[in-house]
Order: structure tokens, then C-alpha cells, then sequence
């Protein structure tokens, strides 16, 4: 049968937060979960100088009341959807570097006012002086800097300070991450990025073939997979990688031998313990399987390259596993939906004996997302990830642009899930407890 169709952080002092590092992760992101009283979303707080944890953080108690309360939203680069968990304050930053690196969480300065958005994206922020200050918004190595006139009171933010931006602008105050797309023969994630706001699409069939509009892709895409992937150079360039869904020929068969090169798993393995978030859909699942074995198993997998690929795909309901997930859902309007499109079965997922971005021994478990209703097989994963040393590993088992639909329909609940789960996946790492 033939296959048709997401924190912060930058870098330094001033790039992240201890407190987006306890995580479900197994030592890496937070999964989401609301801030405790050192970023709390309801009023925010200001930095102590030191580790801030979400179970009850510390705040600078020296300081004098707010005299000014600023009121916003944050939203994505395509001006709607709300951003959960980002991070607000004042205050200056260090330069986000532009490859590949390792994004350590550590401390905002003493004394920099700070809070988190909610599920809907509001946020409530006090501030201590007033005056021209600095406003940052920063989603993963999504940031975008302003200057805003604080007066006494509440202030009311505009929201073009605080939508991230749709592409790098150093000077005027823009990040975004670096993305690598590898074409896919069958999951046009090009598609899912440009309704986030990266990139327009001219009208086409999705998949190979999916048109964007000449410069307007803020991500690069990918056409020669074997030349990419092999040159640890080119891989560096990029805070994120996509591999989706492919195989050579087209049809059911899982054909792709790329996964099965001994240099490319080397490189993989690199980039994601440099710090690069790899992000594998479905019949590529062996770009998962085969540089990081053991954290997760698929039904029908043997060491064959394309073992677990199925036949036909298959529709789950969904069960979304992180509370700060299925808030942020709720908050689009979604409660209840499937995941189409899937093509692999995860059977389960593992702890794995490893180590940290220090080398200290650690036991990472993957991360499950959300889960799916699978037909003659039960309740199973269908989105996980897990943290390798100082990088970070997704996948999915389902297409995240999911059936024939046109390039501008409205977002798919599972590209919205895709989508959090992506930005969540972004922030900074934290060492594991030495064992």
C-alpha cells in the first residue's frame, strides 16, 4: 500500500534557567510543568542568583515591591498561537551561538525580574524600576529582544515585542534555531514549520514535491540526505535536525540503508552529544534505532534495517502524558483527537545506563508524550524522547503533517503536539546527580 499523505535557552549567565531543567527527561527539560515560586506564572519573581527549581524556587527578598506590573502575551512566529513556558524578564543577554552547542542550564543575575508564561500565553511580569529596559522573550533558541518604556503601574505589552520571530535578526534584537529539514519522501514537516510561521508554501501535493515559496523558509531544506548526514561539518551548522518519514522507492517498504552507515550513526551520536535535538518520524525510526539502541523498542524490530515498518497505517486516539501538554491543548480548544498516519508501533520504552554532559553515570528513560489507542495491540507510545548527554533525541510514530491535506489548512492537533513537544525539547540541560 502506498503512503500518502516542541524551552530557552540561549547560552551563559543570562541564557537559562535551572528552573527548566528538572525534567521528565531523565535530567534534561522540564516537561512543562508550572514554575514554582522563583518563576511563578502568576506575578513572576526575581532571580536570587542561584539554582531555581520548579518544586519551590527562591526569589531575591532584598528587594523593594514591584512598582509596575507588565501584561502580555507571548505567541508564535505566525501571530496566534499561544507560547507556554516561555520566559519573560528584564534584563541583558549573551549571544546565542550559532551552531551547534551545549546549552547548560545556570542562573539568571541576581535581582533580574523573570516569570513564565500560562498554557494561554499571558503573562504577568513585575518590574522594580522604572524607565527604557530590556524585554526578553525566549522559547528554546527562539528569542526576541526589545526596549519598553516602564512606568508605574500596569503596562500593557504590546504583542509585536512578544511574538518570537520568524527568522534571525541578530541586530534588531531576533533568534531563531538553526534547522536542518532532510527531505522526507512521505512527511512534508516543512509544511507543519511554515504554519508555525517559518516559511509560506505554495499550493502542492504534500510530500515530495511540497513547494516553498522561494526565500521563504527560514529553515534549510535538505535534498542530497547521504552527503548531509555523512559530513559532521554541515551537521554542526544546526540546533535541530529533522529526519522524516522516507524511503527510497515509495510504496510500504522501509528501504532507507542511509540509517544503517556506520559513519552517519557516528555522527548522529555526535551532533546529539554536542547539544543538537534530533527530531525522526516514522519509517526513519532506524535513524533512531540504530545510533541509540535500547531507549526504545518497535514491534517487529529485528536487527534489519526497516524490520519495524508496517504494512498499512494505522489511526489512535490519543492520550496526551504531560499535564502542561494537554493544558496548552486545551487552551487551543483541543480536547480529544487522534494521531493519523502512523506507521511504526513503539512497543515500549527503556532506561538506559549512560552518562551526562559531564560524563557522570546516569540512567535516562525516554519521555512519553503522548500515548494512542493501537488497534490489536493496546495502549502504546506514540511520541517520546530522551536526553543524550547534552542533546536531546524525538520521535514520533506518525506523520507530523498528516494526510492529503492542503498546504494552508488550519494546524492538526498532533502538529500542535509536535510542535510543544519540539520547543520543550529545545531548552537547556542540566548534570545528572553523580551515581
Amino acid at each position: 500500500m502506498n503512503k500518502w499523505v516542541a524551552r530557552l535557552w540561549g547560552i551563559g549567565t543570562l541564557a537559562a534557567l535551572c528552573v527548566l531543567a528538572c525534567s521528565a527527561d531523565g535530567g534534561g527539560a522540564n516537561s512543562g510543568g508550572a514554575p514554582g515560586s522563583g518563576g511563578a506564572a502568576s506575578g513572576g519573581g526575581s532571580a536570587s542568583g542561584g539554582a531555581i527549581g520548579l518544586d519551590g524556587g527562591t526569589v531575591d527578598a532584598s528587594l523593594p515591591p514591584a512598582v509596575a506590573q507588565l501584561k502580555g502575551k507571548v505567541v508564535a512566529p505566525q501571530g496566534t498561537m499561544p507560547i507556554s513556558g516561555a520566559l519573560v524578564y528584564l534584563g541583558p543577554t549573551e549571544p546565542i551561538p550559532d551552531g551547534t552547542y551545549c546549552d547548560r542550564c545556570v542562573a539568571l543575575p541576581p535581582g533580574v525580574p523573570f516569570t513564565f508564561t500560562k498554557p494561554d500565553g499571558t503573562f504577568d511580569l513585575g518590574a522594580y524600576t522604572t524607565g527604557t529596559q530590556s524585554l526578553v522573550v525566549q522559547k528554546g533558541q527562539f528569542r526576541r529582544i526589545r526596549n519598553i518604556d516602564v512606568t508605574p503601574g500596569d503596562v500593557s505589552v504590546p504583542i509585536e515585542l512578544t511574538t518570537l520571530p520568524k527568522k534571525t535578526d541578530v541586530a534588531a534584537g531576533d533568534n531563531i534555531p538553526k534547522m536542518a529539514v532532510v527531505q522526507g519522501a512521505w512527511d512534508a514537516l516543512e509544511v507543519t514549520l511554515a504554519k508555525l510561521g517559518l516559511g509560506e508554501l505554495e499550493p502542492g501535493f504534500l510530500g515530495i514535491g511540497s513547494q516553498l515559496k522561494a526565500g521563504s523558509a527560514a529553515f534549510t531544506m535538505v535534498t542530497n540526505r547521504n552527503a548531509f548526514l555523512s559530513n559532521p561539518a554541515e551537521l554542526a551548522k544546526y540546533h535541530v535536525v529533522f529526519i522524516p518519514c522516507h524511503n527510497n522507492g515509495g510504496g510500504a517498504s522501509c528501504d532507507d540503508t542511509t540509517s544503517g552507515d556506520a559513519t552517519i550513526q557516528k555522527n548522529l551520536q555526535d551532533f546529539v552529544a554536542a547539544g543538537g535535538k534530533l527530531y525522526v518520524t516514522d519509517y526513519s525510526y532506524d535513524y533512531l534505532a540504530q545510533p541509540f539502541p535500547g531507549y526504545v523498542d518497535w514491534i517487529g524490530q529485528t536487527s534489519q534495517i526497516g524490520s519495524a515498518c508496517q504494512g498499512d497505517s494505522y489511526n489512535a486516539a490519543a492520550t496526551i502524558k504531560d499535564p502542561s501538554m494537554q493544558s496548552w491543548l486545551a487552551a487551543l480548544g483541543v480536547s480529544a483527537f487522534e494521531v493519523e498516519d502512523s506507521w511504526t508501533i513503539i512497543d515500549k520504552v527503556n532506561a538506559v545506563q549512560t552518562t551526562d554532559l559531564d560524563g557522570n553515570p546516569t540512567t535516562v528513560t525516554p519521555t512519553v508524550w503522548v500515548e494512542g489507542a493501537v488497534p490489536s495491540h493496546g495502549t502504546k507510545p506514540t511520541t517520546v524522547s530522551f536526553v543524550r548527554s547534552c542533546g536531546r533525541v524525538l520521535f514520533s510514530t506518525y506523520h507530523t503533517e498528516a494526510g492529503n491535506a492542503p498546504p494552508n489548512s488550519p494546524l492538526k492537533p498532533q502538529e500542535a503536539a509536535l510542535l510543544y513537544v519540539l520547543l520543550e525539547v529545545g531548552v537547556c540541560v542540566t548534570p545528572s546527580v553523580p551515581r
